[in-house]
């Protein structure tokens, strides 16, 4: 459904986005259908930008979005510790790394994310 983004107007977007939200137990954990959720939500990211600012303005799609991500990118399993999982799409990608908090804490670091984007919304 998603695959051929140019179709898509912003109720599709926002249908497809409340669907993503509702599969986000389903896929957390796995990381086959982690792969396939986050192909999803690029298709959806790569909407005309008219039509993911209208789908935002009047449903909060960005936000739905980045709560998908974050509630799958949770759970999606680390086999080596020393070394982070990182999935790139063609918008984004998701990084996650087990890291001991303890140490963290410890020796007084912090841990801070930027994220930039393009798309003006």
């Amino acid at each position: 459904f998603t695959e051929n983004s140019d179709n898509l107007g912003s109720t599709e977007v926002i249908v497809s986005v409340a669907v993503l939200l509702t599969a986000t137990e389903e896929v957390s954990g796995n990381l086959s259908l982690t792969n396939d959720f986050l192909n999803v939500v690029d298709n959806i990211i790569n909407v005309d930008v008219e039509t993911l600012q209208e789908s935002q303005e009047s449903s909060n799609t960005s936000a739905m979005i980045l709560e998908a991500i974050e509630s799958v990118a949770e759970d999606i399993p680390v086999g080596n510790t020393s070394e982070p999982v990182v999935i790139t799409r063609s918008i984004f990608a998701v990084s996650v790394q087990q890291v001991d908090l303890d140490q963290f804490t410890e020796i007084g670091q912090t841990f801070s994310a930027n994220l930039r984007s393009n798309l003006q919304c």
